[in-house]
């Protein structure tokens, strides 16, 4: 059977529709048309919606975070701005001011802090005595950091210990003050003598420590010393403190030094 054929002799030749049929059709298409022809569109806009999202989001993110971040910092500096103090607490902050810095000065590490003249302070130089205290401090750890990292540069090589006819043993040391490292030359007469029970020469007695400055224009005033034997009599740390004047400034140092004896009696 051709199911083809017989299919086509079913279909009537001609179709023939009424008015109303007509009408009733091409209303259908232009629905249809129409819901196709908006349908598009608002994919489209959906699509564009959510792809403007993705990419808004992280610049909206970052700029809120940034406005977040500034006004955090402009409520961290609202909180540490100066509040305005009575005449009372300005001369109890500058009687303790004065106490931070001397207390500072007698550790002696190079550096010269003095307090201003209190007619000076303007408004905003008033801190609390703790805040001023942590500034000085400050002021003085980063001179010693530079003073550790100039001594280090020049201790890689250290000059030899050098014993005179008259028995005096001359080493040399560095100290810092801003800028500037400097060489101070220690010399000792030290006294040394044979241990049986251990087979070796130790120290026994230092005496006549003096020290002076060399190389850089400057002068070094010696005014006090200290020593103090260790490792069982085969090492002397000499602590020694002075005043360095440079360029007209004045500054009072201290600083020590090490010497050692090994068994035969040399002293390095």
């Amino acid at each position: 059977m051709n199911f083809k054929k017989e299919l086509e002799r079913t279909i009537p030749e001609k179709i023939i529709f009424t008015e109303k049929e007509k009408a009733d059709i091409r209303y259908r298409v232009h629905q249809s048309r129409t819901f196709k022809f908006h349908i598009k569109p608002f994919i489209i806009s959906f699509l564009f919606i959510i792809i403007a999202v993705v990419l808004v989001t992280p610049s909206l993110q970052s700029i809120i975070k940034e406005k977040n971040n500034f006004n955090h910092i402009n409520l961290s500096n609202r909180d540490h701005s100066f509040q305005p103090i009575t005449e009372d607490q300005k001369k109890e902050y500058y009687e303790q001011y004065k106490k931070i810095v001397k207390k500072a000065m007698e550790q002696k590490v190079g550096i010269s802090i003095s307090v201003a003249p209190k007619e000076e302070f303007k408004e905003s130089d008033w801190v609390s005595p703790k805040e001023y205290e942590k500034m000085i401090q400050s002021m003085m750890d980063e001179h010693l950091k530079t003073e550790r990292e100039e001594i280090a540069a020049v201790s890689s090589n250290p000059e030899p210990a050098i014993t005179n006819l008259e028995g005096e043993t001359t080493k040399s040391a560095y100290t810092y003050i801003p800028n500037k490292l400097v060489k101070i030359k220690v010399t000792a007469k030290f006294d040394t003598q044979y241990n049986k029970k251990l087979d070796k020469q130790l120290f026994i007695g230092v005496n006549d420590v003096t020290s002076e400055k060399a190389g850089v224009p400057g002068k070094w005033v010696q005014t006090s010393y200290k020593v103090s034997l260790v490792d069982g009599g085969q090492k002397y740390i000499i602590r020694i403190e002075g005043v360095l004047t440079s360029l007209g400034a004045s500054f009072e140092k201290v600083f020590t030094i090490e010497f050692n004896c090994n068994e035969y009696g040399k002293i390095y």
